[in-house]
């Protein structure tokens, strides 16, 4: 079954609970169903084009969906998750030779981001690297999906070259003081200990001090220190709040929750990315520099054509054009 994005009217939008999922004109998720459309939400959607998806109509003349999204080439991904876990198995503490093949990764990430326009598989590349169970690749796969996301969050907000270099490698680096925490503690299957929760509430700081011989920027080692501050400030560890905070920190805190909501983890099973999108959004204001969040979901590609989805009604769809 092909499915399409079709235009809704202005006017069919109301101040209601939404019968149906809405998205952007690049197959975006704006609000799921079910969500409630208040008077400010109701004003937003109306600046924009709004679409709901359906089946194709065969008579209907159809426009294809932008040719210029591009995938995340999984090869690449498995090569850098591979690097990630040598270079970390290389030292407790990292030199700067161990810096310059992070900033190689770095490089080899923004060539093949070179637009917001990007689609990350993060599941399909979950999948994909299932067959290597003999290492641990789990902390890997996550330092990089947050490097990309980031990368994204960057491009729409403008970040020019060396800017996005700086933010990609402090979202590779952002766990690593993880290292330092017992593996038990990582992945205990259960609720943590209060003495638990402030052991691993340490990560950022010990990843700094892995690195202090790294000579690294100053903005690196604030995005690794920062990014569990939270825009409330009820973060940690310094409980920094708003623009305290600095910005690519803000940046690795959006990427780092929506990937830890949509990862596997011990205790529970990873949410659509859909969902995962929808509670990043419901922390806007509260968690989450505002802008940022809206950076991300502008530049987040849930639906790129081609791609299947389960509907409503249980059937599966493959998303084949925009109406407009």
């Amino acid at each position: 079954m092909d499915l399409v994005l079709k235009k809704l009217s202005p006017n069919s939008i109301k101040e209601q609970r939404t019968p149906l999922d809405l998205f952007d004109s690049k197959g975006r998720l704006l609000l799921a169903k079910g969500s409630l459309i208040t008077s400010n939400v109701l004003a937003k959607l109306k600046r924009q084009e709004v679409y709901k998806m359906e089946t194709r109509n065969e008579k209907r003349a159809l426009i294809k969906a932008s040719k210029t999204i591009k995938e995340f080439s999984k090869d690449v991904y498995v090569k850098l998750v591979g690097c990630l876990w040598r270079i970390y198995h290389e030292a407790k503490l990292l030199q700067p030779q161990h810096i310059e093949k992070m900033l190689t990764l770095v490089q080899v990430i923004m060539e093949e981001i070179r637009t917001k326009d990007t689609f990350l598989d993060l599941e399909g590349n979950r999948i994909n690297l299932e067959r290597y169970k003999q290492h641990d690749f789990g902390t890997y796969m996550h330092v990089l999906n947050v490097a990309l996301l980031s990368a994204i969050i960057g491009l729409q907000l403008g970040y020019n070259e060396n800017k996005l270099k700086n933010l990609i490698l402090g979202a590779l680096l952002h766990d690593l003081g993880k290292l330092q925490v017992p593996k038990e503690i990582l992945n205990k299957p259960g609720i943590l200990t209060e003495e638990e929760r402030d052991v691993i509430k340490q990560h950022p700081l010990l990843g700094e001090e892995m690195l202090k011989d790294a000579r690294l920027r100053s903005s690196v080692l604030a995005t690794i220190k920062e990014h569990h501050e939270r825009w409330n400030g009820r973060g940690y560890p310094f409980g920094l709040k708003g623009q305290e905070i600095y910005q690519d920190a803000q940046i690795v805190a959006v990427a780092d929750v929506y990937e830890a909501l949509t990862a596997d983890r011990p205790y529970r099973k990873g949410l659509p990315p859909y969902q995962a999108l929808e509670m990043v959004i419901g922390g806007s204001g509260i968690d989450f520099n505002p802008l940022i969040v809206k950076a991300f979901q502008e530049s987040l590609i849930l639906y790129p054509e081609g791609s299947l989805v389960t509907l409503n009604t249980g059937e599966i769809g493959v998303v084949a054009a925009i109406y407009r």
